[in-house]
Formats: C-alpha cells, structure tokens, sequence
C-alpha cells in the first residue's frame, strides 16, 4: 500500500499526509525511548531522527494545507518522502540493531 506522503500520492499535500507524519514521528519518538542511548542501535537512533526532522520540516513549510507555491511544493518533496518511508526504516533499524549489526 503506497503511503499518503509518498510522492505520487494525491494526499500529499492534506492533513492525511499529516497523520500519517505523526503517526510516524510518534512511532520514531517511541523508538528512541526504547532505545535509549543503548549501543547497536545506531541506525534505528539515526532514522528516528532523521524522521523527526522531515516531520518538523514538513510541519514548518505548511505541506499538510495545500501549498499553492511551485516553490514550497517542491521543498515538500523531500520529507514526505522521508515520512512515507519511515516506518519501513524504523522496522529495518530495529531487526538491524536486534541482529546486532
């Protein structure tokens, strides 16, 4: 199933990208208490932060309210991709940090 944030998506640009960016930033905020610093955990600490970043990002261009500007749309682009592949990089983070790798 493609994610609302993904860049095809026509959902891209409304509040249900929006829920689906807090949906994960909540999902990396939980990864990083978990974790907690704990060694080998190192890509799932990077891409719980690297999520968080793209949701701050996509919540401060106005991305969810239907940007009309060429501009802003385009600056959009990156961290929805980012939230469209977050939970797949939190899921591979962690199976990464429980192989110990």
């Amino acid at each position: 199933m493609e994610s609302s944030c993904s860049a095809t998506s026509p959902q891209l640009f409304t509040s249900q990208c929006q829920a689906t960016a807090d949906a994960t930033s909540d999902a990396a905020e939980l990864a990083l208490r978990e974790i907690g610093g704990r060694t080998g955990f190192a890509t799932l600490d990077a891409s719980a932060r690297k999520i968080q970043a793209a949701v701050r990002t996509y919540e401060s261009l106005g991305c969810a309210t239907g940007p009309t500007a060429a501009d802003v749309r385009r600056e959009c682009l990156d961290p929805a991709a980012v939230i469209a592949q977050g939970f797949s990089d939190l899921r591979d983070g962690a199976n990464l940090g429980l192989a110990g790798k």
